[in-house]
């Protein structure tokens, strides 16, 4: 009965793994994204319609490399999952907008995207888990006398 009922050592140590694995997936969309150029992933963003393709662009790959290497490392993990959840509601927004959220195809409608905001979010409402730098620094003592 353990199994239906994890200790929250247990829960700590899931939302480890989910957080690592999320944000170096994130830092992997980022990469390939810079390693294809800049100007390849601002024509693909204009393509959408956005305003300020090139600071969009910007704007996603440092999101994507930079709350990536935050919620891998596990520091300030809310707000990176904050950040997050923005970043691909605003994507899904872009993206989405306007198709029915089911359709002949299966599986929903942005799905990925779906997730992306939802783990994002969940992090706010979790934190970092186990092992992390904000459970580190959270620990240590202040220092007396400085």
């Amino acid at each position: 009965m353990k199994f239906l009922h994890p200790s929250p050592k247990s829960s700590a140590r899931g939302v480890t793994i989910l957080r690592v694995v999320f944000g170096a997936l994130l830092m992997v969309h980022g990469f390939q994204k810079f390693m294809a150029g800049h100007a390849a992933f601002a024509a693909s963003v204009a393509a959408m319609g956005v305003q300020k393709p090139e600071i969009v662009a910007w704007l996603v790959i440092a999101g994507e490399l930079g709350l990536g290497l935050l919620l891998v490392l596990g520091a300030l993990t809310r707000v990176a999952g904050f950040l997050a959840a923005i970043m691909f509601a605003g994507i899904w927004f872009v993206t989405e907008a306007g198709k029915p959220l089911l359709t002949d195809k299966s599986g929903v409608t942005a799905e990925l995207l779906i997730i992306y905001v939802a783990i994002s979010i969940a992090f706010v409402f979790l934190g970092p888990g186990a092992l992390s730098l904000d459970r580190k620094l959270a620990r240590q003592p202040a220092r007396q006398g400085r």
